[in-house]
Order: structure tokens, then sequence, then C-alpha cells
């Protein structure tokens, strides 16, 4: 890993420190706007565990509901500060991920598989939308193979390095999903996509998924009535929104949640090859 403006030593603690930064805009714009939002994933099993950041996360994870997205979307054109900018698949003409991120203006956080990218790469935040799922089986099999298919034939087109080193028949597979996606332009796909991920948005589902998210479709899958409430949870030196149950989403995603795992499976997801903290 490449560190500017930094020495190694302290790398995990500076990079904690930009993500708070753009986790208090997150709350203030979202405040302001009247727009709900729930930490996730890690992020919220560090603030029940650790009050804050799990030590060997490298990221942030929060979700907003597609239907308050739009507005979400908005407010940030409008109200971001200066030193901060939303990117997603339609702000960012090379980014490929249905996941929208919070940049922080100034810094550099490239990862080994978007190293050839050429979307932004600042330090981030991620906001998943939490897409409506069908109730039936079948619809689900169906969403799931259309949208997995549409999202890795993007990220193709995009140039994203998927593929790890050795993984001779995965790099073969998106070989030929790069062949393929040259038959269509990246605005077709991504509208595909878009409409692909939001096909059930005016139907009330009894689950929600976060599509973009590192686990399968089955997994991602929770139950909407995790979050009709929220509460707030100390995170570091602030506080941060979290759904109600979220002792029911921690013990679905991690089983004992309060356990931490054993030393050599205390890793990092993102991998990154070069950072730089800018001014901060």
């Amino acid at each position: 890993m490449l560190v500017l403006n930094n020495s190694v030593d302290n790398v995990a603690e500076k990079l904690h420190s930009c993500q708070l930064l753009l986790a208090a805009e997150l709350k203030r714009i979202c405040e302001k706007n009247n727009i709900k939002y729930y930490m996730i994933a890690g992020t919220l099993l560090g603030a029940v565990r650790h009050k804050g950041f799990i030590p060997w996360d490298d990221d942030m994870d929060f979700a907003i509901m597609r239907k308050d997205f739009p507005r979400f979307i908005s407010a940030c054109e409008n109200d971001l500060g200066e030193d901060f900018e939303l990117q997603d698949m339609f702000s960012d003409e090379h980014y490929a991920l249905p996941v929208a991120k919070l940049l922080l203006k100034g810094t550099n956080f490239t990862e080994r598989n978007s190293s050839k990218n050429k979307s932004k790469k600042g330090i981030f935040i991620d906001i998943f939308p939490y897409d409506n799922i069908p109730d039936t089986e079948a619809q689900r099999k169906k969403h799931n193979k259309n949208t997995y298919f549409l999202k890795r034939l993007f990220l193709a087109k995009q140039g994203y390095s998927i593929a790890e080193k050795g993984q001779l028949l995965k790099a073969l597979v998106y070989f030929a999903l790069r062949v393929m996606s040259m038959l269509v332009s990246k605005k077709w796909l991504r509208n595909r996509l878009d409409r692909e991920l939001r096909r059930f948005e005016n139907q009330t589902t009894k689950k929600v998924a976060a599509l973009g998210g590192a686990y399968s479709y089955q997994k991602e899958s929770v139950e909407r009535e995790w979050f009709f409430e929220s509460v707030e949870l100390p995170f570091e030196d602030i506080t941060l929104s979290a759904p109600k149950e979220y002792v029911k989403y921690l013990t679905y995603f991690y089983g004992d949640y309060m356990t931490p795992p054993p030393e050599d499976k205390r890793n990092n997801r993102h991998r990154a090859v070069e950072i730089d903290f800018g001014r901060y």
C-alpha cells in the first residue's frame, strides 16, 4: 500500500477520523431534511460492540430506503458542505456500483479492484439504497439472477478488476463479460441495472435488501419491520442512527455478534493500494 502524507503506523486512525467527518455530514444532511438513515453491517456492529469503529475495519456502511433516496440525492446536491461530494452511477460516468459514496474532497482511497477504473476515488463512506425484494421465492430467484448478471456486466464494462491473482476461470468469465458489454452503451446498461434494482419499488414487500452489498442476495435480504423505527447509538464521539431492532439484525448477520472473531479472521475488505489524506 502506498500511503501519502502520513506514516503507516496511524493509517487506520487517520482513516477512521476522515470517515467520522463523512458520517457527521451524512447525519447533518439527513436530519435537516427529515430523511431516515441507518448504520448497517460492520458499522452497526462496531457501534454496539465497540461503541465506535471495529479497530480493523476500513469502511462505514449506511442504508436509506429507496423511496427516500431521491430526496437524499437532491439534499446532497443542494446542501453538502464544500469538503464533501456524493458519487453514484449517475453523477460519475465511470462509476459502476449500485451504492452511493460520500467522498471527502482532496483525498484518495484507491482500491485494488478499481485501480484501473477512472471513477473518483476519495476517502468515502457507503450509503446503500434498501430496495424492495419480492415476497415469492420464484420472483426472488429471478430478481437475484437478473441483478447479479447486470451488476457484473456493468463492472466489466467499466473496467473493474474482479478476479484475484490465480483465479483463471473467474478472469475468463469477466473477460467474456467485457466482450459482451461492448454490444451495449454504458448509458443503456446503467439504466437497465437501475430499473432492475428498483423493479419492486412500488410494492410493499416483507423484506428489503442492499443489492450492492458484499453478501449474497439471500443474506442481504432483511425484514422491513426491523427498520420501522430508529434509535441513536453512540459511535466514537457522536451518535448515529440505527434500526431499533438492531439486536435481531446483528444476530441474523453475525450470530454471537458480541464475540470478536479470531485474530486471523480480522481482515478489512477494501484492500487499498493507495491512500492520500490530503490536508486531513
